[in-house]
């Protein structure tokens, strides 16, 4: 009876974390780009339309519109949150784990706020999706917004558990600098949504 043993062989060297971190980084940037290229589809959207009012379809004549400042709202707290969490992630930097998770937890606490404010605004509107041109794009700007703070809360939820666990360090910060990256991208992408809903009435009222 033969007996074979199994000798071991050693794997490739693991890469270096700047190279990995590069690269996950590159791919977020790439995602955000696509994603950008929607959100600006969207807003040339509503401005073609709200420019061209073909037969006045813009805007059912006597129909309400939505109110202007809970755009503004939903968009500013979207701010308030990326900066929390970039003040976390400033101060995991310096090796202050506790001010990453108090950052951290605090931008998924407005996160959760804003999804919150979003679904009622989307709830209460003064019209259906199907009204005219201009509540189609309404409710299409605000499904899109809704979307990115409901998965910018499934990762909040994971990077504020991660780093309760104690999971990051100061000298590998590189999972939480790319997230921060999409975080300031919902911001960005809720204050373009406040802004393009801010202008409602169309300059071409004959057409």
């Amino acid at each position: 009876m033969t007996v074979s043993a199994h000798v071991p062989v050693a794997g490739h060297p693991a890469e270096d974390v700047q190279v990995v971190g590069g690269r996950q980084r590159t791919g977020v940037l790439l995602l955000i780009v696509a994603d950008a290229a929607f959100v600006g589809a969207l807003v040339f959207s509503y401005f073609y339309l709200r420019g061209l009012n073909t037969s006045g379809a813009w805007i059912t004549q006597g129909m309400h519109t939505a109110t202007i400042w809970v755009g503004w709202l939903i968009g500013l707290i979207a701010v308030a949150s990326a900066w929390c969490y970039r003040s976390g992630v400033n101060a995991l930097r310096t090796g202050k784990i506790g001010g990453l998770i108090g950052g951290a937890g605090i931008a998924l606490a407005l996160v959760l706020l804003d999804s919150v404010v979003q679904i009622i605004q989307l709830a209460s509107l003064p019209f259906k999706p199907d009204a005219n041109a201009y509540a189609s794009c309404v409710y299409t700007l605000a499904g899109a917004n809704l979307f990115h703070l409901l998965l910018t809360a499934v990762i909040g939820v994971g990077i504020w558990n991660r780093a309760r666990l104690g999971r990051y360090v100061a000298t590998n910060p590189w999972q939480v600098e790319i997230v921060a990256i999409w975080w300031n991208w919902i911001a960005v992408a809720a204050i373009a949504g406040a802004v393009t809903t801010s202008f409602i009435a169309s300059p071409n009222v004959g057409g």
